[in-house]
């Protein structure tokens, strides 16, 4: 949870504070070097990664950036252009304009929701694109001091020259680091072989169509094989995630760019000016942007959907599947080969003397208890197992590869946690209610679902006939 910037500034530096300190100042410096090494002056495969990765990080923060932060960002910048011999005053000068347009991209996009920082609404590449262009625009403004005392030339030159440079990159970079998932929470989400998501042609098919239409382009070759793999990448945007997608835009910028200078992709145009450099460069960045936003809506529509079947298929007084949810969940739970034929059970409960309840203490205890024993169920159950409300005070549960002992012995678990369970009903009153329940079992899961509860709701009657507060099985 993000707190607010006033509380943040009043803790004191932790050691944790120095120790993410020291790895923002490491990752700074690391890419830096890397920059150099990569992008000597004047060389068309020029590539400055540093400012949109620092960007990144400070936005992916938890808790707003310290001064220390930036400070260690700031030696990271030193320390690289020391090392290579750069000097003080040309260090500083250019640590300057680097973090002028990071801090002023930090400035407006910390302030965007969470959904437009992340990219996932229909109008985040729009602002994304606002707010890239008023960072670059910041590093052009330093450009036009420093850029003339250090290589020469005219303060417009200078403006152009880092405008250009740093718009290419946040556009190439900033998308994969704000969409980057969190690794600890995806490996958790995918720690059984079965979580992992399987390869399937209609999958591998738009990168395969990527990669050819590369390798297409290098073949042919003339003015117009740089949007070549467009379609490709629409393609891509229309089957992957956010951050795959901006991923693959990130490499088809860098194999252009790279693809160019080396030779190996030739239009047929040549780039003896500064000026040809960078228009080039520009372009092909901003046609990346194309299937960005084909991404960033697609993301936006899947959530509305998932949103949207989400309330179709669950109750949402205790947010388990309703009737219609779990009648399609279970169907298509029974047909999956991994529980063909295996046993299989369903419990139909029924919270005792509900409608006393209601006209004792009123419906909103009544929806209290509901929902209580809706976290009670889920409580007792095991992972995979269904558990819808099928109306009022009525729950079903389906039990895959579950025996006729087993769901006794699940079922009674049931019944008993709720008889423990104690529910406050206002005023400072407590409730206990009970609860009986019905199973039915089949020894594989040919027999309907509708049957089974058929069978279950008979012997939930018998149990409410036998006293109520127990279990009977069909």
């Amino acid at each position: 949870m993000r707190i607010s910037r006033a509380a943040s500034d009043e803790r004191p530096v932790s050691g944790f504070d120095l120790t993410d300190a020291l790895f923002v100042g490491a990752v700074v410096y690391l890419c830096s070097i890397f920059g150099i090494y990569t992008a000597p002056p004047g060389v068309l495969a020029a590539f400055w990664p540093t400012n949109a990765v620092l960007l990144g990080l400070m936005l992916r923060r938890t808790h707003p950036p310290k001064l220390l932060h930036w400070l260690a960002a700031a030696s990271g910048y030193m320390l690289a252009s020391l090392y290579m011999q750069h000097g003080w005053p040309k260090s500083a000068m250019l640590a300057c304009t680097n973090l002028m347009g990071v801090s002023v991209g930090y400035f407006l996009l910390s302030r965007m929701s969470a959904e437009h920082q992340g990219l996932r609404h229909p109008r985040s590449m729009l602002h994304f694109v606002l707010v890239v262009v008023c960072a670059a625009a910041a590093a052009g403004l330093a450009g036009i001091f420093v850029h003339p005392v250090l290589f020469g030339g005219s303060a417009a030159y200078g403006f152009a020259f880092w405008f250009s440079t740093e718009l290419v990159n946040y556009i190439a970079i900033l998308p994969v680091m704000l969409t980057m998932p969190d690794v600890r929470r995806w490996l958790k989400d995918h720690k059984r072989r079965a979580d992992w998501p399987g390869l399937h042609i209609e999958q591998v098919a738009p990168l395969a169509a990527f990669a050819g239409s590369l390798w297409l382009g290098t073949q042919l070759g003339g003015p117009g094989v740089i949007p070549y793999p467009i379609p490709a990448m629409l393609w891509c945007a229309l089957t992957y995630s956010l951050f795959a997608t901006a991923g693959i835009t990130l490499f088809f910028s860098m194999w252009t760019l790279l693809a160019i200078s080396s030779g190996t992709l030739v239009i047929g145009a040549n780039f003896d000016t500064q000026q040809a450099i960078m228009s080039l460069r520009v372009g092909v960045t901003l046609t990346a942007l194309a299937p960005l936003t084909v991404a960033s809506v697609m993301v936006a529509r899947n959530e509305l959907l998932a949103r949207l079947k989400y309330a179709a298929s669950h109750d949402p007084l205790t947010h388990v599947l309703n009737r219609g949810g779990f009648m399609i969940n279970a169907e298509e739970l029974l047909v999956t080969p991994q529980l063909m034929r295996r046993p299989v059970a369903v419990l139909m409960m029924d919270i005792d003397f509900f409608k006393k309840v209601n006209d004792s203490y009123g419906h909103a205890a009544g929806d209290v208890v509901l929902t209580s024993f809706a976290r009670v169920v889920e409580g007792c159950l095991r992972g995979g197992d269904l558990l819808g409300r099928l109306g009022g005070e009525e729950f079903a549960v389906l039990l895959p590869g579950c025996s006729e002992a087993d769901a006794r012995i699940i079922a009674q678990r049931v019944c008993d946690a709720f008889a423990r369970h104690t529910v406050a009903v206002g005023e400072g009153k407590l409730l206990n209610s009970t609860v009986s329940i019905g199973a039915s079992c089949a020894d594989n899961t040919g027999t309907p679902i509708e049957t089974m509860l058929s069978a279950a709701d008979a012997a939930l009657y018998k149990a409410k006939q036998s006293g109520r507060n127990r279990v009977e099985l069909a």
